[in-house]
């Protein structure tokens, strides 16, 4: 079997190339240099241009049996601030991507969040309807709909908070952020009205590889166990990682730097609980997949 991983210097892609099995010809796609060796299945290939139809071209050229899309501009501030940018990197290359996949029948896994939701509810299922309350969830909404609509084998993979530490490259990881703060001493702020299902990159990754080595359709939500506040979230990886849990306070409402947030966007994984056998974990479990991983 042959796939491709997009964003390959990032937080979610780096877990899965550690992961993936060595009978498995992999093609890790990035805008950055290689980081660090890898596993002689692993071919890292660097596309320093913005044109996304090099991208697409390069796909092609591998035709891979699967594509692992992760690549996106992630930063929810940050898609609000520069919203055409956003816009080219999660909606244009993805289509882009979706019609090099068709081009070659390649299985498609599209890597969106659980903030397509609106968060009036929570525990949300698949079937639930997005309402998407920032610039980051809408792009990824709008791509999702390219995703839905390809003529082939194809995933939408929606991701609650991913938490964990950067195996390969830096990525998104707010538990990088979390450490740093505590290493000097620092509070980490953290809301108390706002509720997710984290669940830990190892896992996450396995569930990637592993849906795009299987037969389902469609989407999917790959999330924790566990629903939690983000302050409570905080302090049991505090507890987990023998940190100062006093540093970990809530934080303050009406931070008017921030882009809006939606309030629960806990997501029900009782889909992917059902087709995968990749085992999925609550917050203190999956801290202890973290800590024991020590591929890279």
């Amino acid at each position: 079997m042959r796939i491709v991983v997009t964003g390959a210097s990032g937080f979610v892609a780096g877990s899965i190339l550690a992961q993936v099995p060595r009978e498995i010809e992999t093609f890790a796609l990035s805008r950055q240099e290689q980081l660090k060796p890898l596993s002689e299945n692993i071919h890292w290939i660097t596309i320093s241009s913005g044109n996304n139809e090099e991208w697409a071209k390069t796909v092609i050229d591998l035709k891979p049996n699967a594509i692992i899309h992760t690549s996106a501009m992630a930063d929810i501030d940050e898609c609000e601030k520069n919203q055409d940018l956003a816009y080219k990197v999660n909606v244009n290359l993805t289509k882009a991507l979706v019609e090099a996949g068709e081009k070659i029948f390649s299985r498609f896994i599209f890597c969106s969040t659980d903030t397509v939701f609106d968060g009036k509810k929570g525990m949300y299922t698949e079937i639930d309807i997005p309402i998407p309350v920032n610039y980051y969830a809408k792009t990824k909404l709008e791509a999702e709909s390219y995703v839905l609509k390809a003529d082939i084998s194809h995933i939408v993979a929606r991701l609650s908070l991913v938490m964990g530490f950067p195996v390969l490259g830096v990525g998104n990881s707010f538990l990088s952020r979390m450490q740093k703060k505590i290493e000097e001493g620092k509070p980490v702020l953290m809301p108390e009205d706002e509720y997710r299902t984290p669940i830990d990159v190892i896992t996450l990754g396995k569930a990637l590889l592993e849906l795009a080595q299987n037969s389902f359709e469609g989407i999917i939500h790959l999330a924790g166990n566990e629903r939690s506040s983000r302050y409570n979230m905080g302090k049991i990886i505090a507890r987990e990682m023998n940190w100062n849990e006093s540093l970990i306070q809530p934080s303050v409402e009406g931070d008017s730097f921030r882009a809006p947030r939606p309030k629960d966007v806990s997501l029900d994984n009782s889909l992917a609980k059902t087709i995968l056998k990749t085992q999925f974990h609550n917050i203190s479990d999956g801290m202890k997949v973290i800590k024991n991983f020590n591929k890279y």
